[in-house]
């Protein structure tokens, strides 16, 4: 029997295609994140050009700025926070920064709030210029009149003070575009685990068939069966022969005699069937869906066509009262 249980585990594993596919979804996971990897490390930014805020031609390029103090002002877009800096040059500038950057400029806020008071007694002393890298982007809208009603200037004076572009540090908020890479990674892994349980389970059924049929001393007799029907397609599938249901894709082996109920059980979406199947309820009270994978309609009513001829005690179809009936007969 041995021998028999191994052609049989051979004939239900999953298909050269089903592996290829498994392999690949795999390798493509692997892959996106890789190229993910090494694009949140920006390998083509080249060296930081000093920012300009009113060079166009800056625009997504990467830039540096060297900051002596910044406020503690911030305009707020969601996660986004923009500062008015000034550079070394004296100029003014927007940076967007997280709030933990902020914190860490502590000297340049500092000396900002000393140049701003009136109360300052000495020349303020310039901090050590805190060099700043990212991107230089085009203003959002709205911006620059939030900046101007904060500064109690006219958006024409605000835009000649800040330029057009600004500095983008949050590197955490530019990476977001990159999310797309490891969020279709996730979806091939989960795909390709979905393929490896749902073969274990099939696995596990195959075998839970074989020593039912090996218990009831009818496995060669399945097997001399299924062996005269088999095909090398696995779109033929599933495979009736005299006394058995082979469901190589989901690993059953039904005998006729022991369905009590089948039925066609039909999906529909706005009222139009998107798919069938047929569904055996068994007399130990287990169920199975039988999935062709080719004319559907078709050979569903052909399989429940053969079970009926071949066990004539069916329940067929699904009924109120074959679903009654059903219960009544499975009562322990």
């Amino acid at each position: 029997m041995n021998e028999v249980k191994q052609q049989f585990r051979e004939h239900f594993k999953t298909g050269r295609s089903g592996r290829i596919l498994m392999a690949i979804l795999c390798v493509l996971a692997l892959l996106l994140l890789a190229v993910w990897g090494i694009l949140r490390q920006d390998p083509f930014r080249g060296e930081a050009q000093p920012f300009d805020p009113v060079n166009g031609e800056q625009e997504g390029k990467y830039v540096s700025l060297e900051v002596i103090g910044i406020d503690n002002w911030s305009a707020a877009k969601g996660e986004e926070y923009y500062y008015v800096a000034q550079g070394s040059d004296k100029l003014l500038y927007l940076v967007r920064m997280t709030q933990d950057d902020f914190e860490s400029m502590q000297k340049q806020y500092e000396y900002w709030t000393s140049t701003e008071s009136d109360e300052a007694t000495a020349e303020p002393i310039e901090p050590v210029p805190l060099e700043l890298k990212g991107y230089s982007t085009a203003f959002p809208d709205q911006i620059l009149e939030t900046v101007a009603e904060t500064y109690g200037d006219s958006v024409e004076d605000m835009a000649n003070y800040l330029g057009e572009y600004y500095l983008d540090t949050n590197m955490a908020m530019r990476n977001r575009n990159y999310l797309i890479l490891p969020v279709t990674a996730g979806i091939c892994a989960v795909i390709a685990l979905l393929i490896i349980l749902s073969d274990r389970q099939k696995k596990k059924k195959l075998e839970k068939s074989m020593a039912a049929l090996e218990q009831r001393g009818q496995l060669l007799n399945a097997w001399n069966e299924f062996s005269l029907h088999s095909s090398d397609d696995p779109k033929n599938d599933p495979i009736l022969t005299d006394n058995y249901i082979f469901a190589r894709n989901s690993g059953d082996i039904i005998p006729y005699r022991d369905i009590v109920w089948a039925y066609k059980h039909i999906i529909r979406r706005n009222f139009i069937e998107i798919n069938s199947f047929v569904v055996c309820y068994m007399r130990d009270k287990t169920s199975h869906q039988l999935m062709p994978l080719r004319n559907k309609k078709r050979t569903n009513d052909m399989i429940l066509s053969v079970i009926a001829e071949r066990n004539p005690a069916v329940l067929l179809g699904y009924t109120k009262e074959n679903r009654n009936r059903y219960k009544e007969m499975t009562q322990t």
